[in-house]
């Protein structure tokens, strides 16, 4: 069983992997323009698309166009972020495209729940790392 501490270092591991996945060029699926801000304050840079204002066709669409076979999907960790990854990874999949969830899952498992969002993600690891100085 990890502690805070141990839990705090493997969401930064998490981090990490993002980070190289987004840099070999691996699309990032976020909901909102919010969820970009706090993943671009962890350092993490890429190709960004919100999916809560567009048809999931629509994107597995464009997805095929520009011949993108994988993606990463970081939809809230709330039901209804929870639902939305169900439809999402259906339809991609199901168009022969890969949806890589572990981080998403890696991410839930290391902020044992606390997190609803994404957006949320630069501020509860800020808090963790402030809280290991004091």
């Amino acid at each position: 069983m990890y502690g805070r501490t141990e839990h705090l270092i493997k969401l930064m591991e998490v981090i990490e992997e993002l980070k190289e996945e987004a840099e070999r060029g691996i699309p990032i699926l976020v909901e909102g323009k919010k969820d970009i801000k706090s993943l671009r304050n962890l350092g993490v840079e890429g190709t960004f698309v919100m999916v809560s204002r567009t048809p999931v066709f629509e994107i597995a669409d464009e997805f095929i166009e520009n011949n993108i076979r994988e993606v990463i999907l970081l939809t809230d960790f709330d039901r209804r972020g929870r639902k939305y990854a169900k439809v999402i990874v259906e339809e991609l999949q199901g168009r022969g495209i890969k949806v890589n969830t572990e981080i998403r899952k890696k991410i839930i498992k290391y902020s044992h729940g606390d997190l609803k969002d994404i957006e949320s993600l630069y501020i509860y690891i800020s808090k963790r790392i402030e809280d290991l100085r004091l």
